[in-house]
């Protein structure tokens, strides 16, 4: 029973953790290119509801929304599986600090791969949209290009992470 409640705290650490790695995440790369978020991830989060429309809410709060709801559910489930695999330990503390290890390297992981896909984007820019069917006109392309790259890398990251954080759970 007591094991419950440490595999609960590391669900919730784990979810805290997305949360904050996502709010900065989008915070960081808004710098990089406002358009990204303007015209396709806040009607993708229903923030606008017309691609066309202009922004005109709250900048903070609208960033914010998307970084936590576009990464909670991957601290969910990186949580529930580091947690399984945590429960091999007999003792808490060891379950705890075995599994925030795991954790960590998820999150290194997935900032590494971000930083990846932004050196990709940096030596390699493109003025052409690929692999987007888009209703609207982007003005900065090759902005929009490094940061829907470093959104990519960074998702390939977080699954790479959660394999490599679930290895080193079922190796120690």
């Amino acid at each position: 029973m007591k094991k419950l409640g440490t595999f609960i705290i590391i669900v919730f650490i784990s979810i805290a953790l997305a949360a904050i790695y996502g709010v900065t995440h989008d915070f960081i790369t808004s710098k990089i290119s406002p358009e990204f978020y303007t015209k396709l991830i806040f009607f993708n989060f229903g923030i606008l509801d017309d691609y066309a429309r202009e922004f005109n809410g709250n900048w903070t709060f609208s960033l914010i929304w998307v970084g936590f709801f576009s990464t909670w559910w991957f601290g969910l489930l990186t949580g529930i599986v580091l947690g399984i695999f945590g429960l091999k330990y007999s003792d808490r503390q060891i379950m705890l600090n075995k599994s925030l290890k795991s954790i960590f390297i998820v999150i290194g992981i997935t900032i590494l791969f971000g930083f990846v896909g932004y050196g990709i984007a940096e030596l390699n820019p493109s003025e052409i949209i690929a692999n987007y069917d888009l209703p609207f006109e982007i003005e900065h392309k090759a902005e929009f290009n490094k940061v829907a790259k470093i959104h990519n890398f960074s998702y390939f990251g977080g699954i790479f992470g959660l394999i490599i954080g679930t290895l080193n759970q079922i190796k120690n």
